[in-house]
């Protein structure tokens, strides 16, 4: 579905709004567990599946010629091993509460990411950006004890700021006030400046799983980049 709709106070050009609702009934599925970076793969079609999700995306100019954009997503994806019953963990019941089917290892509920650029009044060669990004933790369960009790913990969630600032240095359009510029050979020439997770926050990647002399397991969480400062030289042909 696609609609268009006026901001005026917000803006003078139109948004774009596509959603898009999906529903997927899967079967002869290969089941699989993440451990760390792997993928363990069962090696046979042994569950059955679905996925239900609701996509949103809603683009438009709050300035003229500079295009922002949000998109939010919702997703409900399940599994159940064929020959398992499922439990989960109860205060009521000790021995597990029954339940039909369990996440699968991609089972993001919500999934949000705003991207919004401006640039100076006076000149449009120095543009800003900003990105955000939300998202509900992945589902993981205990290595080699993850079948009953399937996916019953998740990653914390995710969250992540990243801002950037770039400067055209050449528009061929423009050539006649820098006849003599260096980049003259290409159309444009843009350099910026991004500073990734700009909030310094440690999201969790994925987990190792630690085992003791006593045989207890304890999960360590691997976690993505921190802070970091991206320069770029983009030209345009």
């Amino acid at each position: 579905m696609q609609q268009e709709f006026w901001m005026r106070k917000l803006s003078p050009s139109k948004f774009k709004w596509i959603s898009e609702v999906y529903y997927k009934d899967l079967w002869d599925v290969v089941s699989y567990d993440l451990e760390n970076v792997r993928i363990r793969y069962s090696g046979a079609n042994d569950a059955k599946a679905y996925a239900i999700g609701w996509d949103n995306r809603i683009h438009g100019e709050f300035v003229p010629g500079a295009e922002s954009w949000v998109n939010l997503s919702f997703l409900r994806t399940h599994e159940r091993l064929l020959g398992i019953q499922h439990k989960e963990r109860s205060l009521e019941q000790p021995d597990g509460k029954d339940i039909n089917d369990v996440p699968r290892p991609t089972d993001q509920f919500m999934a949000l990411s705003i991207f919004f650029q401006d640039y100076l009044p006076q000149n449009k060669n120095f543009k800003m950006h900003i990105q955000i990004n939300l998202a509900s933790g992945l589902p993981y369960g205990l290595k080699g004890a993850n079948t009953v009790y399937r996916n019953d913990q998740s990653l914390k969630a995710y969250h992540r700021v990243d801002i950037g600032f770039s400067m055209q240095l050449w528009d061929r359009s423009k050539r006649m006030q820098k006849p003599n510029s260096f980049f003259r050979f290409c159309k444009q020439a843009w350099i910026s400046a991004e500073v990734f997770n700009l909030l310094k926050v440690k999201n969790e990647a994925s987990i190792s799983w630690i085992r003791t002399l006593y045989n207890y397991q304890f999960a360590i969480p691997n976690y993505l980049s921190s802070q970091r400062l991206n320069l770029r030289l983009r030209l345009d042909f």
